[in-house]
């Protein structure tokens, strides 16, 4: 049995499927502001030109983006 870490964890986010290629231009390095994200997709808001599409982080990944945005400062979290 493996010694216990985060690396075997992954968080799943929904983002714009306009904005995919921005939230990995952010994990990347190449940007430096993270587009909107969310932990349900129960709380995605409405949109008029498309569909929000499901991301799997690594727990890595994934902090680095908190530690940038945190998710609640996303529009329309509490809708």
């Amino acid at each position: 049995m493996g010694k216990a870490n985060m690396a075997c964890m992954h968080i799943n986010i929904w983002v714009h499927h306009m904005d995919v290629d921005q939230m990995f231009d952010f994990l990347n390095d190449r940007i430096k502001e993270a587009p909107d994200y969310y932990l349900s997709p129960d709380k995605v808001p409405n949109s008029v030109t498309g569909g929000y599409v499901s991301v799997a982080l690594s727990f890595e990944a994934y902090s680095l983006l908190t530690s940038i945005k945190d998710w609640e400062a996303s529009d329309g979290w509490m809708a």
